[in-house]
């Protein structure tokens, strides 16, 4: 999907035969090519290198890890190199704890495609780490690149392009999808960091998952905490205990989210422990 010149987003849908469940952004500029994360596989990530072929000749220069997790990091090897990986302060030890070669041989058993596509693997963890932010000057354009503090891996990574307004909000929020609540995330972390991106004016945000929008996205996450963090709240005020909040919580409003349903118990937790420290 094309959002501006020079700029793509490929997930779901956008490259045929292939049905990427984590979007993966590409950025042409004057002095090569940036890519944000590298496919949730490596077939996604050797499709995602046919299509940057056929939109230029440009080098491959950097790959932007947004987190930690498999599905946005396995397939760094297929770039790299020559990109010089990028990723905030504690992604390498973050993905070397993700890295499962169970999980790498159960998923090249499921088909002769996988398993061609892992050849050559190797873990392949960012070269550079930055804390708080990091510019990269591209020709004519800006990446500036922002540290997200516990939102929902060990090491989480926005990307701002100010000329274009252009957001890639990581997994700060996703479209009607529920994000999972890792005990070391917490909801005033996510709430202070909607509040830093939603500052930055965006005309496009990007998720992690799901089809870009605008800050409508970010608002709408920023809205279900407020209303989770009072409806919490009050079970708490009634006396009731943690497991009779998750059993009896309602959220009728959020029917629609049918993403990651099974994550709201963490959710809850989170809204939980925010408002009992």
């Amino acid at each position: 999907m094309k959002i501006r010149d020079g700029i793509y987003v490929y997930g779901r849908d956008d490259i045929p035969g292939r049905d990427l469940s984590s979007n993966c952004g590409i950025i042409i500029t004057q002095e090569g090519v940036v890519l944000i994360d590298s496919g949730p596989n490596p077939p996604d990530s050797l499709a995602i290198l046919a299509a940057v072929k056929k939109l230029t000749s440009q080098p491959i220069r950097f790959l932007i890890n947004t987190e930690t997790h498999n599905d946005h990091t396995t397939g760094n090897f297929v770039f790299s190199p020559p990109a010089v990986v990028i990723g905030s302060t504690g992604a390498a030890a973050g993905i070397k704890s993700y890295y499962s070669a169970q999980r790498n041989e159960k998923l090249m058993a499921e088909s002769a495609e996988m398993r061609d596509s892992f050849r050559g693997f190797r873990l392949v963890t960012p070269h550079i780490e930055f804390t708080d932010r990091l510019v990269l000057n591209m020709g004519d354009r800006t990446l500036e690149l922002l540290q997200l503090n516990r939102i929902h891996s060990d090491a989480d990574t926005a990307i701002w392009l100010p000329k274009e307004r252009v957001l890639f909000s990581a997994a700060i929020a996703a479209v009607k999808r529920f994000g999972f609540f890792r005990p070391f995330v917490t909801i005033e972390n996510v709430k202070a960091t909607l509040k830093k991106l939603k500052a930055l004016n965006p005309d496009i945000v990007v998720p992690a998952h799901g089809a870009p929008g605008t800050v409508q996205l970010l608002t709408e996450t920023e809205t279900f905490y407020d209303l989770l963090l009072d409806r919490v709240g009050k079970m708490i005020t009634e006396g009731k205990p943690l497991d009779e909040i998750k059993a009896n919580l309602r959220l009728p409003e959020h029917q629609s989210w049918s993403g990651g349903k099974e994550r709201l118990d963490t959710n809850i937790e989170a809204a939980y422990r925010a408002i009992k420290k």
